[in-house]
């Protein structure tokens, strides 16, 4: 119920007891007149920050750098030592501005590369690597996200590891200070579990003010909680002195569709195949696994729903999309999508479908993207044949 509800349930309710006369007649007309216009946006349990006027701040310059990116995935984000089957070489980065891409985001696992604390010191190994990146796609007048990934420990107690990642941030501030502008600092990957949107955003605070000591005029990027989710937008509290900050949100939905047979998307997405974009399929989808009843209902409305009210469609991203771009204007900060994407178990013509028609949708609010990822289980690029997946190319860029 909305606020607008509220005030009319309670003024129904209440009504006996009210004097009729003027008092209860401004009331009703009170109530009435604050009704928003048709589509409006009102903000769901509106924080206490205040909105920051116009589209022209120096986030927002930041953010139109930041329109057609691709995720290093599984390459400097795993921990120390392991290999997941990602080889980024220069012909990468080559190949990323050739495609079309204007920029590159590129996960981290700093933590795993630190020391003790209090100071938690970084080795040279992991600076030495990330600059690899950052130096190649600078040259190639390519705009780069480097961020903080798979800090779990910190997830699973913020408070207890806030120190860390404030001396995580102060040592790669201080290395990367002298960057051009179009390198950009994001400060958490999806934050989750104990790290909810109201533990985060105190604590976004202090590695705010951190870095500003020696990147005063450096973009830097915010993701609310569960996970970088759009409904969390509505929580998010920035300091409101700093009009340079860019905020993220992630989109995998339908999760069903993009996480189908994945090992470590949990037993909701593991025995799923099959499932096409969009739907209903021509021929109705049946699985021989045990499923949840949530699954099976999402599965029975897959089959017979038609494609615009289809869970497996458009239908099932662009609200909130939309939803993202009303909290953009509203509260005067640009948004990203950092990541979206669908993994290789899709058929490759449902996989370009959902591109397509995802790249189609932000591009409708006006909204920056990132794909996940470049060149491993959700990739764009097929380095075994050397080519862009199979109607990559043109669902995100519309060219063969």
């Amino acid at each position: 119920m909305d606020i607008h509800s509220v005030v009319r349930f309670n003024l129904i309710m209440n009504f006996p007891r009210l004097k009729l006369g003027v008092t209860a007649t401004a009331l009703l007309f009170a109530a009435a007149v604050a009704r928003p216009e048709p589509g409006a946006f009102v903000p769901s349990n509106p924080p206490e920050m205040k909105p920051l006027a116009g589209q022209h701040s120096p986030a927002h310059k930041t953010a139109a750098l930041f329109q057609r990116g691709a995720n290093l995935g599984n390459y400097l984000e795993i921990p120390k030592g392991q290999f997941w089957g990602v080889r980024i070489t220069t012909n990468d980065f080559d190949r990323i501005k050739a495609e079309g891409f204007d920029h590159i985001r590129v996960p981290v696992g700093w933590q795993y590369y630190a020391g003790p604390g209090p100071d938690y010191k970084l080795e040279d190994d992991i600076f030495r690597r990330v600059d690899f990146v950052v130096t190649n796609t600078l040259a190639r007048g390519l705009a780069v996200m480097i961020n903080v990934h798979h800090f779990d420990a910190f997830t699973t107690d913020p408070a207890g590891r806030t120190d860390e990642l404030i001396a995580l941030w102060r040592q790669i501030a201080a290395h990367y200070a002298a960057a051009p502008d179009n390198l950009v600092f994001e400060l958490l990957n999806e934050p989750h579990d104990a790290a909810t949107t109201e533990i985060v955003c105190p604590i976004y605070a202090k590695l705010i003010a951190e870095i500003r000591q020696t990147n005063p005029k450096r973009t830097l990027v915010v993701s609310p909680g569960n996970w970088g989710g759009i409904k969390e937008l509505k929580d998010l509290v920035l300091p409101a002195e700093d009009d340079n900050l860019l905020v993220t949100v992630h989109c995998y939905e339908p999760y069903r569709f993009t996480h189908q047979g994945a090992n470590w998307g949990g037993p909701e997405v593991r025995g799923l195949r099959g499932i096409k974009f969009p739907g209903p399929p021509e021929t109705p989808l049946v699985l021989d696994t045990n499923l949840s009843p949530a699954v099976q209902h999402w599965i029975s409305n897959y089959n017979t729903l038609p494609t615009e009210k289809n869970p497996s469609s458009r239908a099932a991203f662009e609200p909130l999309l939309k939803m993202t771009r009303q909290w953009s204007d509203y509260y005067g900060r640009p948004v990203y999508v950092g990541e979206f994407g669908a993994y290789t178990r899709a058929d490759p013509q449902s996989r370009a479908n959902y591109y397509r028609e995802f790249r189609e949708a932000l591009a409708e609010q006006k909204l920056g993207w990132a794909i996940w990822d470049w060149n491993s289980g959700f990739h764009y690029w097929d380095s075994r044949r050397d080519e862009p997946a199979p109607g990559m190319r043109e669902a995100l860029f519309g060219k063969e």
